[in-house]
């Protein structure tokens, strides 16, 4: 991963809307702007000069702030499922209302596609990474919730999630019991190992680092050629 700076970080938060989405913070124990910001700087390694980017499943453009931070004269693209959450965009750029099973895009129309904490919640994860890539012409980049091959922390992070978590929402503001949800989406996903073949089945896989005791997965992968 492609480390952020001191300084980068400061001009990411100095700007930070008040609105800014406070579950992801929540799973990612505060350091989800950070590891936006590495993914962010990840990418741009692997694709240089990127001129348009696809934030798949944007929410309210959360990963699309930290773009437009961190990339020069880029264009950025929010799809999202949610109306509301389009409605509520953060940052300025074309919305497009649509699932991430189908994105409504040609094969190869985006420098890069990314995604954070939204991988998680596909029921098929394969059929969004396959979309991701069919729609990117080299690069793809995800932070999404992952689950540890290692029982005892899949104990540990399970129980912060059921038990914890959604008290924490209180201290900034929010409903414990709009936070429960992500405990059972952490349930139902793959390990990280799992994960990972699933990936490695559709792309070269050049990045996977997990943070947070297993929780969270950072990758970065390149298409393959059709000769691949």
């Amino acid at each position: 991963m492609i480390r952020v700076t001191n300084e980068e970080l400061k001009r990411i938060y100095n700007d930070i809307p008040k609105f800014y989405d406070r579950a992801n913070a929540l799973i990612s124990f505060f350091q989800d702007v950070r590891w936006r910001a590495e993914l962010v700087n990840t990418v741009k390694y692997y694709c240089n000069d990127p001129r348009l980017i696809l934030d798949v499943a944007s929410g309210k453009g959360e990963l699309s702030y930290v773009v437009l931070k961190l990339v020069n004269k880029v264009n950025i693209v929010m799809i999202d499922y949610a109306e509301n959450m389009l409605k509520m965009a953060m940052v300025n750029g074309d919305k497009v209302l649509a699932s991430f099973y189908n994105l409504p895009f040609r094969d190869n129309a985006f420098d890069a596609v990314l995604s954070s904490f939204a991988l998680h919640a596909a029921d098929d994860i394969e059929a969004v990474v396959k979309e991701m890539a069919r729609a990117s012409k080299k690069v793809i980049g995800v932070i999404a919730m992952g689950k540890s091959d290692n029982a005892i922390l899949r104990r540990y992070v399970a129980f912060y999630l059921r038990f914890i978590q959604p008290y924490l929402a209180v201290l900034v503001g929010a409903k414990p019991s709009d936070y429960k949800y992500i405990y059972f989406i952490y349930r139902k996903i793959p390990t990280n190992s799992q994960l990972r073949k699933i990936i490695e089945r559709n792309l070269n896989l050049v990045i996977f680092k997990e943070k947070a005791l297993g929780s969270v997965y950072i990758f970065v992968g390149l298409k393959r050629s059709e000769s691949q």
